[in-house]
């Protein structure tokens, strides 16, 4: 970063300051004047500038030629701020200006700065000063008392570590200003600056100096860290610099830039302001975990992952330190994206440990939209839990996650674990599972079930689903407290909790079991109400079972008449359409009641069948019926 001087007194360059006028007349060319002696007071009457020469001898052009020549800048109160000299310079009574193609160097009077360099001009009322090449500036930081940046570990190498180095092709002095031009290089053991020019601030009474500003072309590289722009300044009072043209950054593998960078040197605070857009390495740890609520990392297809790109219009990041915690804050459109996986979100902050070394603690969102693939789970706010690897999301949370639509009053995401949790008022849109309807009943015929199907709704107290880490173990989902599954096709179910099985490569379902006072209608054509105290399904065998307690009970109707089924356990048979009951079943029909061991009811061929000990109560009309036709074969089989 730029050079940290502070306090530096310039005023010892003020290399030509007024004074009371010697007027010294016009003497024949070759006249010789010993122990030369002129001085002349400022246009504010400030500084006093006295020019020495051990030997002055008249030119024919007027102009005085003085030989080891001494220049003494003294300010009001008669206190020495600087010291010139050189081998030769020319100097014009009419003009009160010095001139010289030799070599000059010049000093303050408390050591703090040096300064070298080839070919001079300057002006004792300006006062003015200009170098015309090869300028070689050297600033003492002991006395001075001020770093030129943050402190480093790796000293560059040949620069001693208490002197700031600084070379240019020209120097200019003026009032209130100095400037390093053309080629100008700024060094010292913590890094380098380079730009085309670097101006000066100095205070109008006593020269100090007030800011720097490195302009044209400004790199700034320390320990790995490079920071390019077209405009630097650097200002004393407030212990800043400021960056503007476009700023990039570069440190390692991370790049960055922003339309303005803001760095304060004591607390090391960095603020980039518009248009900041950073890209870091895809393995970075905490960024790339922000978006990444699946436990399944998605790589790019040849097996190297593309770089997070990060932006927002406005950033700042705080180191920690043992006794304050630090934080990185995004502000405004944040978007950190890799690899068709993202986060959005208005403002994000990023926590980091104060007493052990500066680990991530927590980060927070406002506004969230997670993307990773074609799911997405969005809420008002997040909080990103790092210690126990916890996504918590706590104002209007909802989520699509494989065509899983959702809400609920909090979620909790555990991607390590691959579980979601979802707590309060939990309302679903479940898509359509194939292998039986909705998840237990067929909705209508074989021959009719071509559509899609419509979505299952779904509302509980809370839901938990856990997706597999490989391809061998399924999924699982689990509603639980006042569970309502229901379609708009006429289905509903009602439960205390449900439990799924879901085979995570085909996303289909393996098996049910739904518990605790059971209450629901199947739709379709074969369309049931049912109660019970529980309920399985049985992908493989393709058939469901309730139970009950102290029976179920089953209504249908066949023909525009009630068929009821009652029994402690009915299995349906979901590709057959086969009610089977047990458990002293009983069957009423529009002709009458069946009981047995075993009653198995046939939706589809209407047709009854009893095993074991039997019993049938006909009514008064289908006795009739079989009276009337001998050949009736709607009766029960042994």
């Amino acid at each position: 970063m730029l050079p940290k001087f502070q306090l530096i007194t310039l005023s010892g360059l003020v290399l030509l300051a007024g004074g009371v006028s010697l007027v010294l007349g016009q003497a024949p060319a070759g006249t010789t004047i010993e122990n030369f002696r002129v001085s002349e007071k400022s246009a504010d009457g400030n500084q006093t500038t006295q020019l020495r020469g051990a030997q002055a001898v008249f030119r024919e052009d007027g102009q005085l030629a003085l030989s080891d020549p001494r220049l003494i800048s003294v300010n009001a109160e008669g206190k020495t701020n600087l010291v010139f000299k050189a081998s030769e310079c020319l100097y014009n009574q009419d003009t009160k200006k010095i001139t010289s193609p030799g070599q000059l160097s010049l000093s303050t009077s408390d050591g703090q700065m040096q300064l070298s360099g080839v070919g001079f001009s300057g002006s004792l009322t300006g006062p003015l000063l200009t170098v015309s090449r090869s300028v070689k500036a050297h600033l003492n930081k002991k006395l001075i008392g001020v770093p030129f940046g943050q402190e480093s570990t790796n000293p560059a190498e040949g620069v001693p570590a208490d002197v700031i180095q600084i070379s240019s092709t020209q120097f200019e002095l003026q009032p209130g200003q100095a400037k390093f031009r053309e080629s100008v290089t700024v060094t010292d053991v913590d890094g380098t600056l380079k730009s085309r020019v670097i101006k000066i601030g100095l205070h109008e009474e006593d020269w100090e100096l007030q800011w720097i500003q490195a302009q044209g072309g400004v790199v700034v590289q320390n320990d790995g860290f490079k920071t390019t722009s077209e405009l630097a300044v650097y200002d004393l009072a407030a212990g800043t610099v400021l960056l503007r043209g476009k700023p990039h950054w570069e440190m390692d593998d991370r790049f960055g830039r922003a339309d303005l960078l803001l760095v304060h040197l004591e607390s090391k605070v960095v603020s980039a302001q518009g248009n900041v857009s950073m890209k870091l390495p895809a393995d970075s740890g905490v960024e790339s975990g922000l978006f990444q609520f699946s436990p399944t990392q998605q790589n790019s297809p040849e097996g190297k992952a593309e770089l997070l790109e990060m932006k927002a219009r406005h950033f700042v990041f705080q180191p920690a330190s043992e006794m304050r915690p630090g934080y990185a804050r995004y502000i405004g459109s944040v978007r950190l994206a890799r690899e068709g996986n993202s986060l959005e979100c208005q403002y994000l902050n990023i926590e980091l440990h104060g007493k052990y070394g500066g680990g991530v603690k927590q980060a927070t969102a406002i506004g969230a939209k997670l993307f990773q693939g074609s799911d997405e789970i969005t809420s008002q706010f997040a909080v990103y839990d790092f210690e126990n690897g916890m996504i918590q999301l706590n104002m209007n949370p909802t989520w699509n996650l494989r065509g899983q639509a959702g809400r609920a009053d909090r979620v909790e995401l555990l991607p390590d674990q691959g579980l979601f949790r979802a707590n309060g008022n939990v309302s679903m849109k479940l898509p359509k599972q194939s292998g039986g309807i909705g998840f237990i009943f067929p909705e209508q015929d074989v021959e009719k079930n071509e559509g899609p199907g419509s979505q299952l709704l779904v509302d509980c107290e809370t839901f938990e689903y856990r997706r597999a880490l490989d391809e061998v173990d399924p999924d699982t989902a689990e509603f639980q407290g006042n569970v309502r599954l229901a379609n708009d096709t006429g289905f509903n179910v009602h439960a205390e909790s449900v439990a799924l099985s879901i085979d995570p490569v085909e996303n289909e379902l393996n098996s049910l079991v739904a518990t605790g006072r059971l209450n629901g209608v199947t739709a379709g054509q074969n369309s049931m109400r049912f109660i019970g105290n529980r309920l399985v399904y049985d992908r493989e065998a393709d058939t469901v079972r309730l139970a009950g307690e102290p029976s179920v009970e089953i209504h249908t109707r066949q023909e525009g008449a009630d068929v009821v089924a009652l029994g402690q356990a009915a299995q349906y048979d979901v590709n057959t359409g086969q009610l089977k009951l047990t458990g002293n079943p009983i069957l009423r029909t529009p002709e009458g009641e069946l009981r047995g061991n075993v009653v198995i009811y046939d939706q589809q061929a209407k047709r009854l069948r009893a095993s074991g000990r039997w019993k049938m109560i006909l009514n008064a009309k289908m006795i009739r019926q079989m009276q009337q036709s001998p050949q009736n074969t709607n009766s029960p089989q042994p």
